[in-house]
This record gives C-alpha cells, sequence and structure tokens, in this order.
C-alpha cells in the first residue's frame, strides 16, 4: 500500500481521529443491518404468535390453527371420512409450525448468522489496520484499529446473542398461542 494515502488522511486537522471515527461507523454499519432487519422480523413475528382471546378476536397463530381445524373438519365431513381428532389437531399444529418456521425462524436465523462473520471480517480490518499503523508509528491510528477489531467482534456477538434468544422466546410464545387455539377449538 501507498504510505501516501495514509499520510495525507492523517495530516488533516484530527486526520486518525477522523479514520478510526469512519472505520469504527463503516464496522456498526455492517452489523447494524443484518440485525435490524432481524429485529424486524421478529417483531412481526411476535405480532404473529399473539394468544387468541375471544375479547379480540382469533387473532395470531392460535385463530390460525382454530381456522385451519375447521378446514381440515369441513373437508374431511365433505368427503365423509371420519378422520380422528387427533390427526386432525395434528396436522393443523405442523402446518402452522412449518409456516411459521419458513415466514420467520429462518430469516431470522438468517440475519443472527450473517453477524459473527461480519465480525470477524471487522476484526480481520481492524487488526490490519493496526499493523500497518505500527509500520507508521502512529499510536493514535493503533488504537483506532485495536478499537474497530474488538468492537466490530462485540457488537457483532451481541446482535447475534439477541436475535437467537429473541427466536427461542419466539418459539415458546408459538407453542403457547398453538396451545390456545386447539383451546378454542376443542
Amino acid at each position: 500500500m501507498d504510505q501516501s494515502i495514509f499520510s495525507g488522511l492523517l495530516d488533516m486537522r484530527g486526520g486518525a481521529a477522523h479514520v478510526t471515527l469512519a472505520v469504527s461507523l463503516l464496522s456498526l454499519l455492517a452489523v447494524w443491518w443484518p440485525l435490524m432487519h432481524g429485529t424486524l422480523l421478529c417483531w412481526r413475528a411476535r405480532a404473529a404468535t399473539r394468544v387468541p382471546s375471544p375479547e379480540r378476536g382469533e387473532a395470531g397463530v392460535g385463530g390460525r390453527i382454530a381456522e385451519l381445524i375447521r378446514e381440515v373438519r369441513a373437508s374431511a365431513a365433505g368427503a365423509a371420512s371420519n378422520e380422528p381428532d387427533a390427526f386432525v389437531r395434528d396436522a393443523a399444529r405442523q402446518l402452522v409450525v412449518e409456516e411459521y418456521e419458513s415466514s420467520f425462524a429462518e430469516p431470522i436465523s438468517m440475519y443472527s448468522n450473517l453477524l459473527p462473520p461480519i465480525g470477524f471480517i471487522g476484526t480481520v480490518c481492524g487488526l490490519a489496520l493496526l499493523l500497518y499503523s505500527m509500520q507508521m508509528s502512529n499510536a493514535m491510528l493503533q488504537l483506532g484499529g485495536l478499537a474497530m477489531a474488538l468492537s466490530s467482534t462485540i457488537f457483532a456477538l451481541i446482535g447475534y446473542a439477541i436475535l437467537e434468544s429473541v427466536k427461542i422466546h419466539l418459539y415458546g410464545r408459538l407453542a403457547r398461542s398453538i396451545d390456545a387455539g386447539l383451546r378454542l377449538e376443542a
């Protein structure tokens, strides 16, 4: 690399601070994008897994499962076959879980699984900046490179932990909502 690129940046007032700030903001932006999209999906999944209540009508997954049970029963009655009630309930449960996983759980996992590699990329870039700044003997830029390396990893791992824990919580909410829907239809 040409030292004149970094030298030009460092000759400006507070150049090292500008470089450090720009690189740190870039790593935060790289972590923020998948974290925000995963958070929005979690919010939609939270609304979708709302436990139904008679006062609100049958909204959410429980309402969907009650609706599916009625549809399966109606089609079974139309076909003049007597499907066991346990079969109908289990089929409706499986349909709702598959729909939830494809609509919410898998995309949330995709966004959360993007975060650790992004943090690792930020760590490698920060360490490269640190090693290059050692050659230039610039202490401020060295601290900035180290800060970027550590902050990108921390932000990415915290975001990963948040998305995964919310996804686990939403699975519990889904189970409660399905149970409530099955009770509505019982």
